[in-house]
């Protein structure tokens, strides 16, 4: 019978399909916020301080609010209002690459035909943020500003753009003195999305790896208080006193010499010789004869004479 194969991914295949998924269950709302179409309408909130008005929303894709200032110079900023951006929604334009609504600037008390200088200023702009903007009395509504980008302090961007009176960033069309500017701040959609997924995905990694370094670090503390507490705890051994080898006794200069220590050495041979036993030796006794007892009382007489201490 055929085996049947299930597997229609390889290794490789499947691990970018984990990793995926992985993303999708750990960020869910702001994965499809971000490849899918937004659901909120961020609505600006503007207040005005002396020449400058600030707009506070919160952009796509972005938990937190910012803030842009709208300055211009050459003229007076009259108001700054929002727009959504289905108003001005074209084939030529991706609504993506717009993360925030459409703004529409008024300038007024200018010469006819006058220019001026109308500075944007956010943290939420990067070195590579444009302001187009949308003419819609012209054949090609959508266009881009070329707005001069400058580094301010604290990571902040200035886009700075000018505009003429009755020009074509003019939406009114007229030399009046009066100028309507309609338009928006606009990043590459694909290159926000794929630095937001690498940085998310190996921000985990990232974060592991601190919370492991972090848990290696205080477990080397611990041990270290456990075996400071242990040696604080234990008594110490006792000390010992080194053991002194016994010195030779020096018998250089003892007057000894090699005759007295020969002399010494036979009488203490003879000395203990004297006192150890002798083995008993077994003698066969004969039969006494004359002779023989003539004999020994011979031998009697003349020791006692030799060992006889009476008479001394």
């Amino acid at each position: 019978m055929r085996k049947i194969d299930f597997i229609f991914l390889s290794k490789d295949q499947l691990l970018w399909l984990f990793c995926l998924l992985l993303i999708l269950i750990v960020f869910p709302c702001r994965s499809w916020a971000t490849f899918g179409e937004d659901r909120e309408k961020p609505k600006p909130v503007f207040t005005r301080k002396g020449d400058k008005i600030t707009a506070k929303l919160l952009p796509r894709a972005k938990s937190t609010s910012v803030l842009i200032d709208f300055e211009v110079s050459g003229a007076k900023l009259i108001e700054v209002q929002g727009m959504d951006f289905e108003e001005a929604d074209r084939p030529e334009v991706n609504h993506k690459d717009f993360k925030s609504a459409l703004f529409v600037i008024e300038l007024g008390e200018l010469t006819s035909g006058g220019e001026a200088k109308v500075s944007i200023i956010s943290d939420f702009f990067i070195r590579s943020t444009q302001y187009w903007i949308f003419n819609q009395n012209l054949e090609t509504p959508w266009m881009d500003s070329k707005a001069q980008n400058l580094d301010r302090p604290d990571q902040v961007q200035e886009l700075i753009i000018k505009v003429k009176d009755g020009g074509p960033f003019d939406s009114d069309g007229t030399e009046n003195g009066r100028i309507i500017m309609l338009g928006g701040p606009k990043d590459s959609f694909w290159g926000y999305a794929l630095g937001t997924l690498f940085i998310r995905y190996f921000g985990i990694f990232i974060v592991l790896s601190i919370l492991m370094l972090g848990m290696i670090f205080s477990g080397k503390i611990f041990q270290y208080l456990e075996g400071k507490k242990a040696r604080a705890v234990s008594k110490p051994a006792p000390q010992t006193a080194p053991v002194q080898k016994a010195e030779k006794p020096d018998l250089s200069n003892n007057g000894i010499n090699p005759e007295m220590a020969t002399a010494i050495a036979v009488a203490l041979h003879l000395h203990f010789s004297g006192l150890r036993s002798s083995a008993p030796m077994h003698v066969s006794r004969l039969r006494p004869t004359a002779w023989t007892q003539q004999g020994r009382a011979q031998i009697m007489s003349e020791r006692l004479l030799m060992y006889n201490r009476d008479k001394r």
